[in-house]
């Protein structure tokens, strides 16, 4: 058989792997394998497992619209930082009250930008963060939901919001089958103890998920 090697750039938020094969470079390839550095990991050994081993990531950001005014007198505004705030607690309940506590899945808000003075009440409100879940099915869900909850609660406090979602990479999920033809190489070469099979599966993300789509 033939062998491609494919040193591709851009994985960390370029998505590389999505234009390697939108060139055609891996058309003819069956079966695909991909090495990642692991900085925690000892020299010499691998982690590994079958099944979903890397989350699927999503981030989004939202403008939250009210009416600014002076602090004192918040009977003349409509507050965004009051509606931003409780559709950043309403996000939070996205995995403790709807995913499956054993389907692995997190909401995290990294981004709050509103106002400029200690006195006024700001126009807006603009908020961001990422998504995160190991399956197609709650991935979805979760970028659905995002973006009803954040409407949802600006307007609850009178307030008008806009989201704008990118779904970035999908979940990366190991063929069970090239997974074992892995563990038995690579313990042949490594040996038995250097290689772990059952690795714990994390929230980050990784391109590689993109030729996992087309390729096993």
């Amino acid at each position: 058989g033939t062998v491609v090697l494919v040193f591709q750039p851009a994985e960390e938020g370029g998505g590389g792997a999505k234009k390697i094969l939108d060139s055609g470079a891996l058309e003819n390839v069956t079966a695909i394998f991909g090495l990642h550095i692991a900085p925690d990991l000892p020299i010499g050994e691998v982690d590994s497992k079958s099944g979903p081993i890397l989350a699927g990531s999503g981030r989004f950001k939202a403008k939250i619209s009210g009416k600014g005014g002076h602090a004192a007198l918040p009977q003349h505004s409509i507050d965004p930082i009051l509606a931003a705030s409780n559709v950043i607690v309403s996000l939070q309940q996205l995995v403790s009250r709807e995913a499956d506590p054993l389907d692995s899945q997190v909401v995290t808000i990294a981004k709050f930008h509103g106002g400029s003075a200690f006195n006024v009440i700001p126009d807006y409100v603009t908020i961001g963060g990422t998504f995160r879940a190991f399956s197609k099915q709650s991935f979805n869900q979760l970028r659905q939901r995002i973006e009803q909850v954040i409407i949802g609660q600006a307007g609850v406090h009178r307030c008008n919001a806009t989201v704008d979602v990118k779904p970035g990479y999908p979940p990366t999920v190991n063929n069970g089958d090239l997974h074992e033809h892995f563990v038995k190489v690579a313990v042949k070469m490594l040996g038995i103890n250097k290689v772990d099979s059952f690795m714990t599966p994390i929230m980050a993300a990784e391109d590689f998920s993109f030729y996992q789509e087309v390729i096993p």
